[in-house]
């Protein structure tokens, strides 16, 4: 089981502190990572969110909108300390017993189709009370109704009262300052009605997003005070702007998606009508041209093989047993005489599970770019979507821009981060022959395949879809394009790419405003922070060495300050806490943890500042001791 986490204090204590403000007669608020709101009657307190109280037996209740423990942090000491909780229903579970959830999760991390944020709760926090939309919480003559209002997470709920002449409304995460979200990777889940898992559901939730903001103002609150950033004193005007930010930007998104190609016409439609209104015009990009794949390229499943002239074999990716067994009848049947190497273009599991076999079976080296090597050699060491649990062993990683010399193939190897930031391309030039790029999964002929946000599908010019876009418009030989889950080879041309250059730069633009951070990517990459390993097996009497990477997505140079939160039969040995790093950087804070804990799993997580940007229990890692 999950076991309980300690907050090392003194490291905490070197955080910013702030100062509570009276907004009404009886309504205080501390604007902090979270808001801790307290209401005074009677000499005595209710609070929202959780608070910072002196006395804290004088705080009877406290009110939680959602479940997680990047909000939750903030009422835990006040809850253990005998104050009631009152918290949704529908996330009875996360709150209650995260354990289920992380025991599972040991195993459920690999291969992982879901997309669900995992800022799950450490360890239990205990409620008093438990309710669902209608429901009224009375307090010394104050009455909260309960709101069910999904959206940021699955059951959350807002609170509305009247308090000193204004109706409040307390709705969590909701909604940001003037029209904003705090991210987008939040909103990633199944869509039902497409029959669409959790990978492909780009902003799903941001229907009930929608729906939860109608039901708000609906409600008429004079003002809304959110779990962070300002108190909204216009609602009105910032619920429409968000809402026509989210609309504005899953036009965009559909307008170049590649799930067109994948799903067709009907399917993106109901898409669309569950963010855009019912019968809402949509722009889908129109199928490039696409024709049969060249029959020197042989097609298996989510692979490829290249077939030189001399009758030598050399694959493109390796998920499927199917794939060996069709290399095999090959070599049987004469087309080849023996299969010479294997280049990996990401690490997605359907591209990767049988490589390190079809390595073995064939006695071949295997292929990719430095960029992403250790993910395909270490998968355990991240937490990503469909990772694979078979490391790749004798990695030969490719500088991007690299060549083999293949019998009369030049084989060029590029860091091509386009599905997702650990990915790389294979440009296969045969006298002759028109070149042929194989992008893994970066781009369909109907756009690109951006539709899973934990992907780390980055936003700036000099990384993500801009620079495998900028790659494609450079190529003085316009190649023919391989997404190995199409079957034809497929181009863009000069005025497809413009397009979906254009639509690119639209979509950063909104995304630009719909965020509170300095640059986009903060809300669109979940692991801008991130422990290193994220899962570890060990035994108790043993230490471990964790680091946590930043990347700096800001403009500007940053330090960021880290502070991590042990389970209490660890202790911290040896810690780094301060990074300074230039726009654009990546760096790494490194700690060594002496583990004395029995046998079970365990969360380490770490909060995580920097100038306007205050994240506490904000990463994690999972070790396991055995």
């Amino acid at each position: 089981m999950i076991r309980a986490t300690c907050l090392l204090l003194l490291l905490i204590s070197s955080f910013p502190t702030h100062a509570s403000e009276l907004i009404l007669p009886t309504v205080s608020i501390e604007h902090a990572a979270i808001n801790g709101v307290l209401i005074e009657q009677d000499g005595k307190y209710l609070a929202i969110y959780g608070a910072n109280v002196s006395n804290k037996k004088n705080c009877e209740q406290v009110l939680l909108t959602h479940h997680r423990r990047d909000v939750l942090w903030k009422a835990r000491h006040m809850i253990e300390t005998g104050t009631k909780a009152v918290a949704p229903a529908d996330e009875r579970d996360l709150i209650e017993n995260p354990s289920l959830f992380w025991n599972a999760f040991v195993k459920d991390r690999f291969h992982d189709y879901s997309q669900k944020t995992t800022k799950v709760l450490a360890h239990p926090l205990p409620v008093n009370r438990w309710v669902k939309d209608g429901d009224v919480v009375s307090w010394r003559g104050i009455d909260f109704e309960v709101v069910e209002t999904p959206g940021y997470t699955e059951g959350a709920v807002s609170y509305i009262a009247d308090i000193d002449g204004k109706k409040l409304a307390f709705s969590g995460d909701l909604i940001y300052g003037d029209g904003q979200l705090c991210d987008l990777y939040s909103f990633q889940d199944v869509i039902v009605e497409a029959n669409l898992r959790g990978y492909h559901g780009y902003g799903s939730r941001l229907a009930q997003l929608l729906s939860s903001l109608e039901k708000l103002l609906a409600k008429d609150p004079d003002w809304i005070i959110p779990a962070r950033g300002p108190v909204i004193k216009h609602p009105k005007e910032a619920i429409e702007k968000l809402s026509e930010r989210v609309r504005s930007l899953y036009r965009n998104f559909l307008s170049t998606t590649a799930m067109y190609w994948y799903y067709k016409e009907d399917r993106m439609r109901l898409c669309g009508e569950r963010i855009l209104g019912k019968g809402a015009p949509i722009d889908l990009m129109p199928f490039s041209h696409h024709e049969k794949t060249p029959d020197w390229i042989f097609e298996h499943a989510t692979s490829r093989l290249l077939v030189s002239e001399d009758g030598y074999g050399f694959l493109l990716d390796c998920g499927y047993q199917q794939v060996i067994d069709a290399v095999k009848e090959h070599i049987h049947s004469g087309r080849i005489k023996k299969l010479e190497g294997i280049f990996t273009t990401h690490y997605h599991d359907d591209h990767t599970d049988l490589i390190q076999d079809a390595a073995e079976e064939f006695g071949c080296p295997v292929y990719a770019t430095t960029e992403y090597a250790d993910i395909l050699e270490n998968p355990g060491a991240y937490h990503m979507p469909a990772l694979t649990t078979s490391p790749i062993r004798y990695l030969k990683p490719l500088s991007s821009g690299e060549t083999i010399h293949w019998h009369e193939f030049e084989l060029t190897a590029y860091f091509f981060p386009g599905q997702t930031i650990y990915h790389g391309a294979l440009l296969a030039r045969r006298k002759n022959e028109r070149p042929v790029f194989f992008i893994g999964d970066s781009f369909s002929p109907t756009g690109i395949d951006d539709y899973c946000v934990m992907n780390r599908n980055l936003l700036h010019k000099e990384g993500g879809y801009r620079l495998c876009l900028d790659k494609l418009r450079n190529m003085k030989e316009r190649p023919w394009l391989v997404n190995e889950h199409v079957q034809y080879v497929f181009e863009f041309s000069d005025a497809e790419l413009d397009t979906l250059i254009q639509r690119f730069e639209e979509r950063v633009a909104i995304l630009e405003d719909l965020f509170p951070w300095d640059a986009p990517n903060y809300g669109i990459d979940e692991q801008w922070a991130v422990f290193y390993p994220y899962g570890l097996a060990t035994k108790s009497g043993k230490n471990i060495e964790l680091q946590v990477r930043i990347t700096n997505h800001s403009p500007v140079r940053r330090e960021f300050q880290v502070v991590p939160r042990l389970p209490s039969d660890m202790k911290l040995l040896q810690s780094e806490s301060r990074l300074t790093l230039e726009p654009g950087q990546t760096g790494a804070v490194r700690m060594k943890v002496a583990v004395t804990a029995a046998s079970g799993n365990y969360l380490i997580t770490a909060d995580i500042h920097s100038e306007g940007m205050d994240f506490r229990d904000w990463i994690e890692a999972l070790v396991t001791v055995e």
